[in-house]
């Protein structure tokens, strides 16, 4: 319950910070402050630096304390019968009382202890590399989701402009109808052009909103009013195109460290066959003490040694040394797949970028021959020699072009940051 009331003060707190533009680098800081995946693998990093500092602890004295009482039914006797003599004494007590402290330190583990912080701390930055790849890999997602929220406003502002550019033709094109130049048909065609631009309208607003939504889900906000910043667009646009992949990638380091981690536990194992030597100081107080025969509370102290040496372990660490060399083989395997990936990747966003700046090139030289083509049509309009049908359909292609330079911008920016990520560039905004 607590947890759940939390994550609804993160939201309502991500609502009124982010109301209004939101920079997509602001976003970049909400998906790290607020985002449930990228929280809970801070969480594993603390858990791992949590767990070093119990390992490292192994190098500390323990100190115990301790205290007991037992009542006997019966004492303990001394019972001699000779010629000569006989005894029959009690030498022990019904109440029994001991109070004791000891200060234990083992001096020799086998490296038991030096292998263990070894291996942690490999952990450790195992999580932390892996959390910057979580990072690196939402950051990703929230740029594509983005910049397609940014295109949806943009088809946005393209159907507005058609949709004026109709109402205009419209209008005018009923006005003719009244003074009896045009036909019927003609105003009907107006008509159903412009409503079929209110209903793309529809359609791109619905789309704002649903990637609002998912930018929204993300950051963990709430807020109706956010909009997007397109100032953005010329940062990326001016990103360097990665040319190789970068072997220093938080997922390579990731893989590196876990190896490193299960060939430290092997360290370990290897050394287990050493014995454990420990060091006891102990003091007691108790009654009786260690002169039996009189029932009075002293003290005492112990000092002592005790090796332990395991001879035999029933294959128990052959078994689980061959398990660990399994976990070393796993890891070679999920590094060699992940590096095929991110080569097909790089590869593939390669081919896309190229891809998307051919596409934009020629949608942009569509868009000059459509807005001339559409220039013209009015031009022959306005003299008789075209028809609406010829107009209406230029104006069509001019706000269709329009939206396929968008499209293209859109899918080069996407492509750049594919490329970036799959080389294991960082991706900041």
């Amino acid at each position: 319950m607590k947890l759940r009331i939390g994550h609804c003060i993160l939201a309502l707190a991500a609502a009124r910070l982010y109301a209004g533009p939101l920079p997509l680098s602001q976003a970049q800081s909400a998906l790290f402050d607020n985002n449930l995946d990228i929280q809970t693998a801070q969480t594993d990093v603390k858990k791992a630096e949590a767990q070093l500092g119990e390992e490292k602890s192994a190098w500390l004295p323990s100190l115990d304390a301790s205290a007991s009482y037992s009542y006997l039914t019966d004492v303990s006797r001394i019972d001699v019968a000779t010629p000569q003599f006989s005894l029959n004494q009690p030498v022990g007590f019904h109440n029994n009382t001991l109070f004791g402290a000891d200060l234990t330190y083992p001096l020799f583990t086998g490296f038991a202890r030096y292998y263990g912080v070894a291996g942690k701390r490999e952990t450790v930055a195992e999580k932390r590399a892996s959390l910057d790849a979580m990072k690196n890999s939402a950051s990703l997602n929230l740029g594509f989701v983005y910049l397609q929220w940014l295109l949806a406003y943009r088809e946005a502002a393209v159907e507005r402009d058609l949709i004026e550019d109709l109402d205009s033709y419209a209008r005018e094109t009923a006005a003719r109808r009244k003074e009896g130049t045009v036909l019927q048909s003609a105003v009907l065609e107006a008509g159903a052009q412009l409503q079929f631009a209110r209903a793309d309208l529809v359609s791109a607003q619905a789309r704002i909103d649903s990637l609002r939504r998912a930018v929204m889900t993300l950051i963990l906000g709430r807020d109706r009013s956010i909009v997007p910043d397109s100032s953005i667009l010329p940062a990326i646009d001016t990103l360097e195109a990665a040319t190789a992949l970068d072997t220093s990638r938080p997922e390579l380091v990731a893989f590196d460290h876990a190896e490193a981690g299960f060939q430290k536990a092997r360290d370990a194992l290897r050394f287990r066959h050493f014995p454990t030597i420990s060091a006891d100081l102990g003091a007691r107080y108790g009654q009786p003490g260690l002169n039996i025969g009189l029932d009075q509370y002293m003290g005492w102290g112990q000092v002592g040694l005790s090796l332990q040496w395991n001879l035999f372990d029933g294959l128990k660490t052959h078994s689980q040394d061959a398990e660990l060399l399994q976990e070393i083989d796993y890891i070679d395997i999920a590094r060699a797949r992940f590096v095929d990936e991110m080569t097909r990747s790089f590869e593939e966003a390669r081919d896309q970028m190229t891809a998307a700046g051919d596409r934009l090139v020629a949608c942009e030289a569509s868009l000059v021959a459509s807005q001339a083509l559409a220039q013209e049509w009015k031009n022959q309009l306005a003299d008789g020699t075209a028809t609406s049908t010829d107009y209406l359909n230029a104006v069509a292609d001019c706000a269709k072009a329009r939206l396929q330079v968008e499209e293209a911008k859109t899918a080069k920016r996407m492509a750049l940051l594919r490329l970036r990520f799959a080389a294991g560039k960082e991706i900041t905004y």
